[in-house]
């Protein structure tokens, strides 16, 4: 199976801290659905630095957060990307990852 990377592109905004929660309990219901499928478990991003050939900035980056998981092509990736509740409410990226080394 391939393995896929569901980047977080943006952070939720909630109308009410009790929506938050709401939102929070059924994408931890999600995540827990997915079992085996997980390889690597969401993660969010706390603060990011870029680093380049012109040296490390501070500007912003669009990533709040990654998951990765395993599924037959993209098109089964993205179908788990969908069912993610954080997809209601922000967008996301689904990327295949490549094996560089066997």
């Amino acid at each position: 199976m391939a393995q896929f990377l569901l980047t977080y592109l943006e952070q939720p905004q909630m109308k009410s801290p009790e929506d938050g929660h709401a939102h929070m309990e059924k994408w931890m219901g999600w995540l827990a659905s997915l079992g085996e499928a997980v390889v690597y478990p969401a993660s969010p991003v706390k603060r990011s630095k870029v680093v380049g050939p012109d040296g490390v900035s501070d500007e912003p980056v669009a990533i709040t957060g990654f998951l990765i998981v395993e599924a037959d092509d993209i098109e089964a990736a993205v179908k788990i990307a969908r069912a993610d509740p954080f997809s209601d409410h922000a967008k996301m990226a689904v990327s295949e990852l490549m094996v560089m080394v066997e």
